[in-house]
């Protein structure tokens, strides 16, 4: 299993369940059919910067941090507007045009908000190019970035 799917399974079960322990995340990989060591999730929470948060019982469980509980449009909506410059349509095409190094991150940050009207998104350093399903939806689409750019 790759890394970004186990840590999915990781986030789902830390939210879904009051996890305290390393080893509690284990057996419940485990039990769902992943493989895992215990080094392993030592690592992913890590990676994720997981937190251990007060349940108000007197335990604690872990948690993701504040910022990655935001859902992708709060995290775009406070992201985007400091670095678009500018976009454009030409048929299916929406191309926006960002501050050099930040394309990637918001590029993903579009992608996770899983928007119908996207069929692609494709992200240099500092150019987005997003494929719609139609020319109408590309222009719907660039009127909402063009929105939350404020």
């Amino acid at each position: 299993m790759q890394k970004n799917e186990r840590q999915g399974h990781i986030r789902q079960l830390i939210q879904a369940e009051m996890i305290e322990r390393q080893g509690d995340l284990v057996d419940r990989l485990n039990a769902l059919g992943i493989p895992v060591t215990q080094a392993t999730i030592s690592r992913d929470i890590k990676d994720m910067q997981l937190v251990k948060v007060p349940t108000g019982t007197g335990h604690y469980r872990y948690s993701l941090p504040p910022e990655k509980q935001l859902a992708p449009l709060e995290k775009l909506r406070r992201t985007f507007g400091a670095s678009y410059r500018s976009g454009e349509t030409m048929a299916y095409f929406v191309a926006l045009n960002m501050d050099p190094g930040t394309a990637p991150a918001i590029g993903t940050l579009i992608e996770q908000l899983r928007d119908a009207r996207i069929f692609t998104v494709i992200a240099g350093d500092s150019t987005i190019l997003i494929i719609c399903h139609s020319a109408a939806q590309a222009v719907q689409l660039l009127a909402f970035f063009d929105e939350i750019a404020g």
